[in-house]
């Protein structure tokens, strides 16, 4: 299991070999949606190999890929030898290093045993992409040596074209059709259609086939139905082949129906279809469109402008796509489609145009994080899961999403988030209010109803890009109708928007409704005012704000507006934040159910912050002993556990907060600083400070959390809780023994009585 952090972490370390070390030799490129076809485009317009651990890449193909390198089969070889230089005496022939005549002229005898025998070479070796330690040593001879499959070698041992390979990959079984593991045995029409679980290859292949066999039987049938279609090779097998093939969508089809092992009349209505739509879709995701031309004047200069290295980049702010095609633009386009139909609002474009231009920049270098483009793109957030107790509400809810709600409200007043699809009680409502007027005369416009579109009509303008000289059922020109292609403009509503979030509850992933709050109403919980735009006199993005105003904005967001706060330097404000909203969230939890033990004993104490803070930016001194010994004695404590948790949350959070305000790098993330075992060892007791917290840094996280910080209960030791115990049976001994004094005392004067 990951840490949160470390995908940030991967990138800042790769982005500064890129721009230090290997400048020049590295760059870095992230990925617009899927990695997989983006690094096979990629090296398509490069002449390059891809190396992985992913066998898509395989059949992912592009115009000059030139193969896929399995990780696993990279060989370094590295060879020593002791004696590889010789002094021109002597024999290297006869591995004789000695001179042949002494000064004299006298040949020595010397017997076979005196003869010094060249030392044998010595080899190791080593996998991955990663050279041996010792490749640096003078006296070393490194070769690196790995296997190469390329796409077109795999088509022509199949037999087939090599842009049926994607079609071919989702028949055999890849991602998108149900893992091979899977020994569920009920297959229905809803798994296939719905839940996107049903595996697929049991309903084409039986169980004893082995993953080659079942490659060779699907080559083996698209090999068929390509000779009946055109008369070419293989001799058809025409009891199964019955219709005839005129486009994809007609080749996908045939190649299902001849692949299930059950009859078709025992399939449920639809149940054949849905399974077409299962492999269309797989198929999709590994089909790549061609590569696309610029044919604009000034790319020579955008090029030489950003030194983007060997690769011509086909726009400014995409090397595959252009700006009307790159995934990546269109997803932070939406309020920008949605004011153009209206010309009273067009000065208001240009401020969303910058803020679209430099999150596009900002995720090309790494500063936006790709979580964060999930709540643009389909309104989902998938908070990275970590270590926690199960038994407790998930950190990313509790810590978390105090902190994205001003993410969310930031997104949706810069870039815009999806619109919720209307209820059906609101759809029910706006019908009787149609219904109550009946006698308004409208305009009548006919449009296609959703009976009428094909819903695989856009794949019919992609698919036929697998091979467009292999089916020629339909014309190039050809377009899926518009109403599937084209993006509508973001409506106007009133109604509020959701984000997704799947967060844990309990033992399982669940989805969570979070509305997104103005960011009007947000601001007014602060002494922030928005800046406006002179040319309209409206409030400005965020990401437009002046660089102090951003920073405070992120400060206030954290409830942390603090002149101590934010005279912290930089490299340190994400840690002093991440602190400060670890220790109120859980002081506010304490104080909203203050008879609830479980909720005061969650409170953070002053020990507990600054051996966070001192984890980060202090010097620790621990015990003599060995890396091994010292993780062995540092003991696993449920509570430490949790406060790593509720940090990560925090910082996360305010990671990509700091991203949408385009803080980033100059407030930098302190991930790379933070060692969790010096944290657990200073906890324990382990390990001890050798000096104490910044005065200034403490006080940072002191202000306005007075109150916020608890103690928390020592427990007693072994010598500690003997003297206890000694004390309490001696006390009972006393308490007894005056209890049957007086006891007897009455039972004398009793007797006395009588």
């Amino acid at each position: 299991m990951f840490s949160p952090l470390a995908y940030a972490v991967l990138v800042e370390t790769l982005i500064e070999m890129a721009s230090e070390r290997h400048s020049g030799n590295l760059h870095v490129h992230i990925a617009d949606e899927e990695g997989d076809p983006y690094a096979v485009a990629l090296a398509g317009r490069l002449n390059a190999y891809v190396a992985g651990r992913d066998s898509d890449f395989i059949v992912l193909n592009a115009e000059g890929y030139q193969g896929y390198i399995p990780l696993d089969e990279m060989v370094w070889t590295v060879t020593h030898e002791a004696s590889t230089a010789h002094d021109g005496e002597g024999s290297v022939y006869s591995v004789d290093t000695e001179p042949d005549f002494d000064e004299s002229g006298f040949q020595p005898a010397r017997s076979k045993k005196t003869r010094k025998a060249r030392s044998a070479p010595h080899q190791r070796t080593g996998r991955g992409i990663l050279p041996p330690d010792d490749v640096d040593d003078a006296n070393a001879q490194v070769s690196l040596s790995f296997t190469v499959y390329s796409p077109s070698t795999l088509a022509s041992h199949l037999e087939i074209p090599v842009s049926l390979l994607p079609l071919l990959g989702a028949l055999v079984g890849n991602d998108f059709t149900g893992s091979s593991d899977d020994l569920d045995s009920s297959v229905t029409t809803a798994e296939i259609r719905a839940t996107r679980r049903g595996n697929l290859q049991r309903l084409f292949f039986e169980r004893q086939l082995t993953l080659g066999q079942r490659i060779e039987r699907v080559a083996k049938i698209l090999r068929e139905i390509l000779a009946a279609a055109f008369g070419k090779g293989v001799t058809p097998n025409k009891k199964r082949i019955k219709k005839t093939i005129g486009s994809v969508m007609d080749l996908i089809d045939a190649a299902v129906t001849a692949l299930l092992l059950r009859p078709l009349d025992s399939f449920a209505t639809g149940e054949k279809e849905a399974i077409v739509e299962r492999v269309v879709e797989a198929t999709l995701q590994y089909a790549l469109p061609r590569p696309e031309e610029d044919d604009s004047e000034d790319v020579d200069a955008v090029n030489e402008e950003t030194n983007r290295g060997p690769l011509r980049w086909v726009s400014d702010v995409c090397p595959l796509h252009h700006p009307s095609a790159c995934p990546l633009v269109l997803s932070l386009s939406r309020l920008l489609s949605s004011q153009q139909t209206d010309s009273t609002v067009a000065l208001t474009s240009e401020p969303l145009e910058t803020v679209r231009k430099e999150y596009a920049r900002a995720y090309r270098q790494g500063h936006f994080h790709p979580h964060i483009l999930d709540a643009v793109q389909n309104g989902t957030m998938w908070p990275v899961l970590f270590l926690e107790d199960p038994d407790r509400e998930s950190v990313k809810r509790s810590v978390g999403r105090p902190i994205r709600e001003w993410l969310y409200a930031i997104l949706d007043c810069s870039v815009g988030l999806p619109v919720p699809p209307k209820s059906p009680d609101r759809e029910e409502g706006e019908a009787l209010e149609e219904d109550e007027d009946e006698d308004e005369l409208v305009d009548v416009v006919e449009e296609d109803s959703e009976d009428d579109i094909d819903p695989l009509a856009r794949l019919k303008g992609v698919l036929k890009e697998l091979d467009g000289s292999i089916i020629g059922g339909e014309s190039a020109e050809q377009e899926p109708p518009p109403s599937i292609l084209s993006s509508p403009a973001a409506p106007t509503t009133s109604c509020p928007k959701v984000i997704a979030e799947y967060i844990r509850r309990g033992t399982r992933l669940a989805s969570e409704d979070v509305t997104v709050t103005p960011i009007s109403e947000l601001l007014r919980r602060t002494a922030l005012a928005s800046p406006v735009d002179p040319k309209t006199s409206l409030p400005l993005p965020p990401p437009l704000w002046p660089d102090d105003l951003r920073r405070r904005l992120l400060v206030a967001a954290v409830d942390s507006d603090y002149p101590a706060v934010l005279n912290v330097p930089d490299d340190r404000l994400r840690a002093v934040l991440a602190l400060r909203s670890v220790v109120r969230r859980m002081h506010l939890r304490a104080q909203e159910n203050p008879g609830v033990k479980e909720r005061q004993l969650e409170r953070w104490s002053e020990s507990e912050a600054q051996a966070f803070l001192i984890s980060l930016f202090g010097n620790v001194q621990e015990r003599d002993t060995t890396q091994e010994q010292q993780a062995a004695e540092v003991p696993i404590v449920e509570r430490h556990i949790q406060l790593v948790a509720q940090l990560f949350a925090a910082l996360e959070a305010i990671e990509q907060l700091t991203h949408v305000l385009l803080l980033s790098p100059r407030i930098a993330n302190p991930a790379r600083r933070f060692s969790g075992r010096t944290f657990h060892a200073l906890l324990t007791g382990v390990a001890t400070p050798v000096e104490d917290v910044d005065e200034h840094l403490w006080q940072a996280c002191w202000v306005g959390l007075e109150d916020a910080y608890t103690t928390v209960p020592v427990k007693k030791g072994k010598k500690e809780k003997r003297a206890a115990a000694v004390r309490q049976a001696t006390a009972s001994a006393k308490t007894k023994k005056a209890a049957a004094t007086k006891s007897g005392m009455f039972e004398l004067l009793g007797d006395a009585m009588a």
